[in-house]
């Protein structure tokens, strides 16, 4: 089997925003892409950017640094949502885009068991056309082919593993920045 890589559609994980928010702003600002936010992933940058509950013990520098960093990243995406950028899409676990995050709660009591990796993984499955006719070869001998306009954007290990089991191409945002720069 064959991967036809094609970006169009960009989705990062949490931790794309809180570690790489200038290189995704590089990603958004070139406009070659459409950068997909998954809504668990702007609910966890919430939850981030609001620190420890009531209760809860109050975090170090690290902790103040996640937290600075998450509301750093939560305000940029309402911003771009304000300013409609069509590079920009919010996305449902269901496969449903939001043109704005204004609600952005979702109710997950009805989804299959997973976690929030199994979401965003889901998000970038909404991309991936597999329909047999599409990718089946027209010669017995030839490879199966099939065609990504998604890259899933993580340095989580355990998340690129399912994604790649799933034929879902993934990258680090520094490698996929270098390579979009070089093309």
């Amino acid at each position: 089997m064959e991967l036809e890589i094609r970006p169009v559609f960009l989705v990062p994980d949490t931790n794309g925003f809180i570690d790489h928010l200038g290189s995704l702003l590089q990603l958004l600002e070139c406009r070659q892409f459409i950068l997909v936010v998954p809504l668990i992933v702007i609910n966890e940058l919430d939850g981030l950017a609001k620190g420890p509950s009531e209760g809860e013990p109050r975090a170090g520098g690290y902790g103040r640094l996640l937290q600075d960093r998450a509301r750093k990243a939560v305000d940029f995406l309402e911003s771009r949502f304000e300013r409609r950028d069509s590079y920009l899409r919010a996305l449902t676990s269901r496969g449903n885009e939001l043109e704005s995050i204004a609600f952005r709660s979702e109710d997950l009591s009805q989804q299959q068991q997973g976690n929030n990796d199994d979401l965003i993984l889901s998000c970038c499955l909404h991309y991936c056309k597999d329909k047999a006719k599409d990718f089946m070869p027209v010669n017995k001998d030839d490879p199966i082919r099939l065609l990504r306009e998604v890259v899933l954007l993580t340095d989580d290990r355990n998340l690129r593993v399912k994604a790649l089991t799933r034929n879902v191409p993934v990258r680090d945002i520094p490698t996929f920045l270098r390579w979009a720069q070089e093309g």
